[in-house]
């Protein structure tokens, strides 16, 4: 049995050790099976053999979670040590290799739309081939599951990353421009399609349910995905909450307020430091600074 905090060698395997890593990282199998993209069945056998070469339970399966055992928690400090240094070797393979690899991407789904409006432009000025990750998960750029983060507001304050800020995204209420006309400048009875309803203040989904309640409009519906309210609006289901960017460039639509400054968000690029110099990695970093410039004034809703 391992009792002494660390991870020897012996018969242990390192994807067995990966799979405890991701595990603990994420509280369950289903988290750690989405994570590493395995099935439960098999993830759940590899945490078997890892414990029974170990010789102890390294997770009490409690409802709805996992929790570290004793044991667990004595060898997560090693077998963390020895995932930072899988990934940093990985990262440096990587920067080395002469193979060319996609460049993922991670972004928000607003991101990401507005990047997909503009792939062209960013695969001919790159010349790389692009993988853009839609997700509100923090990838971990340390662990290469993803090159560059492109992150609304919230930067992360640990690891070894190197920022920028991109500019600013706004984002106001849109209507169908038929319907908004109905309306004659009244909200009253005016339908509405929300976000997920959340007690959070500030965030979009609060603005939103605050703004639409105290001019008497009603909330019909409440879409969690930027397309599906996009395509909402486009059908004329009522007034909805988009990025300037993407609402203006839709000719059906109109805004029906200005952008609120409590909406506005800053876009921060992320690249660990390991991966900022590998040449494709380079270039869609300054090709995503270009992009974000020569639209500054539409991403901001100015």
């Amino acid at each position: 049995m391992i009792d002494d905090g660390s991870l020897g060698s012996g018969d242990l395997d390192w994807e067995d050790i990966r799979t405890f890593l991701a595990t603990a990282r994420c509280g369950s199998l289903t988290g750690a099976a989405q994570r590493l993209r395995l099935s439960p069945p098999t993830l759940g056998r590899r945490l078997k053999r890892l414990e029974d070469a170990v010789g102890g339970p390294l997770f009490d399966r409690l409802p709805n979670r996992l929790a570290l055992t004793a044991l667990g928690r004595s060898v997560l400090d090693s077998a963390a040590a020895m995932g930072d240094a899988a990934a940093a070797f990985a990262r440096n393979a990587d920067r080395l290799s002469a193979t060319a690899q996609p460049v993922r991407v991670t972004a928000t789904t607003s991101v990401s739309a507005f990047l997909t409006l503009h792939l062209a432009d960013l695969l001919a000025e790159t010349g790389a081939d692009l993988t853009i990750l839609s997700t509100r998960s923090a990838l971990n750029l340390a662990q290469r599951e993803a090159d560059i983060a492109l992150r609304m507001d919230r930067v992360p304050a640990e690891g070894d990353l190197v920022t920028r800020r991109l500019g600013s995204f706004g984002f106001t209420l849109y209507a169908m421009r038929g319907l908004r006309d109905d309306w004659s400048g009244r909200w009253d009875g005016a339908p509405v399609v929300g976000l997920p309803e959340t007690r959070r203040r500030p965030s979009q989904s609060g603005w939103v349910d605050d703004t639409v309640r105290a001019r008497g409009a009603r909330i019909v519906a409440r879409l969690s995905e930027l397309p599906m309210r996009l395509d909402a609006a486009r059908r004329g289901m009522g007034l909805t909450l988009l990025p300037c960017v993407l609402g203006d460039a839709e000719p059906a639509l109109v805004r029906v307020v200005d952008p609120p400054a409590a909406l506005s968000e800053d876009v921060h690029l992320l690249v660990h430091r390991d991966r900022r110099d590998a040449p494709a990695v380079a270039a869609v970093v300054d090709a995503l600074v270009r992009l974000f410039r020569r639209h500054a004034e539409a991403l901001a809703g100015e």
